[in-house]
């Protein structure tokens, strides 16, 4: 093997172990835990890929020194001229080539005899080779200069530059202020409800609904809401609150857990469900509640300044789709400055307010500290 193409083959095997690398380290520092759910089979995919890469790269360090084999063989075709005494013999004969490797021959022999018995040959070929080895042999410096940074250096920015969660503007715009606080769409998962009863059919226990109430937080909106900036909408056709059967401090108390404090300790998209249920609001109405969520500012109903939004984002399939569930943190007074996306802990009697057309679950701050994001930015 020449040297170009050796230095050619080597720097093959860098890449293959660059990338398989970069997949395998995406995979065992759980980086894809904040952008692909744990079920399915997207994770072990992206560590099977990147130890095929390395094993390929690994068998092709092994074979560097073997020899190149001949991709094809060669027929020729000779046109023979023989002087010879009182004997002159043309001789033209037509060879089929087989040409599958990817190279085009075209052979020229001349060939002078002279004889009695024995031949002087003189031989003249003239070899015409076009060979197709993929872009790395077959550019020039500058060409495989450019290759390279296109396969290197894409993945290399990914692994270091990479950002492990969304800027403020993103979950601005994936709704951040246009929640729909009747929404069902995963309601099952967060209620507080381990089960919901049917509704109830009375009068004063069911009102009308729509099927807005089936839409995600981030639902077709409408002229904003009081106190909300031209560019923040409330959801459109919001539903009332409705009954789902009992619910009881016991059993809020029997699977919510409780921390030291004694505060229950509930997820932003479960107080974000209770919204829809008038009977959790009943019994939450005035808890102790904990949670850990990231920060925004408000800017719905938010004309004395004195709250903030928490949120989390959930994700449906793949961070590509999360959305964010967020509710309002209400303070006595001026709401403190936290940095945007700080990850707080944030304790509170919980409250519901009529705003917009519906009911909004509310945080009445009684403390807050920043912490640590937790082991899933994203919930699933």
């Amino acid at each position: 093997m020449s040297k170009t193409k050796n230095l050619i083959h080597l720097v093959s095997i860098a890449l293959l172990f660059l990338w398989g690398a970069v997949l395998l380290y995406f995979y065992a520092s759980e980086r894809l835990a904040h952008y692909l759910p744990p079920d399915g089979i997207f994770r072990p995919m992206v560590l099977f890929a990147g130890i095929g890469m390395v094993i390929l790269g690994l068998f092709n360090l092994a074979t560097t020194q073997y020899k190149e084999a001949d991709c094809c063989g060669h027929d020729h075709s000779h046109d023979h001229d023989h002087g010879d005494g009182g004997h002159d013999h043309s001789h033209d004969h037509e060879h089929k080539h087989d040409a599958s490797c990817g190279h085009d021959h075209e052979h020229d022999h001349a060939h002078k005899h002279e004889h009695h018995h024995d031949h002087a040959h003189d031989h003249g070929a003239a070899h015409n080779h076009d060979h197709g080895h993929g872009i790395l042999e077959e550019s020039k410096f500058l060409g495989r200069t450019v290759a390279i940074l296109i396969l290197a250096a894409p993945v290399t920015w990914a692994a270091i530059r990479t950002p492990d969660q969304y800027s403020a503007n993103a979950i601005v715009n994936k709704g951040l202020y246009n929640q729909n606080y009747a929404s069902t769409t995963r309601a099952d998962q967060f209620s507080l409800k381990k089960e919901k009863a049917p509704a109830k059919t009375d009068v004063a226990t069911k009102t009308q609904t729509t099927n807005v109430a089936d839409q995600p937080p981030d639902a077709t909106t409408t002229k904003p809401a009081p106190g909300a900036p031209a560019d923040v909408a409330k959801p459109s056709g919001a539903a009332e609150t409705k009954s789902f059967g009992t619910f009881t401090l016991a059993d809020l108390e029997a699977q919510v857990p409780k921390s030291k404090e004694g505060n229950f300790i509930l997820e932003v998209p479960e107080l974000f469900y209770t919204a829809g249920d008038k009977e959790v609001q009943s019994v939450l109405k005035g808890q102790s509640v904990e949670t850990i969520a990231q920060v925004l500012p408000e800017k719905v109903n938010n004309e004395d300044g004195k709250r903030l939004r928490i949120f989390r984002m959930l994700v449906q399939c793949c961070a590509a789709d999360a959305r964010p569930y967020s509710i309002p943190v209400e303070f006595t007074d001026k709401a403190p400055e936290i940095k945007e996306m700080t990850w707080v802990k944030m304790i509170g009697k919980m409250n519901f307010k009529q705003e917009g057309g519906q009911t909004v679950p509310v945080l009445e701050a009684i403390s807050w500290k920043e912490t640590t994001a937790p082991d899933d930015a994203m919930m699933y």
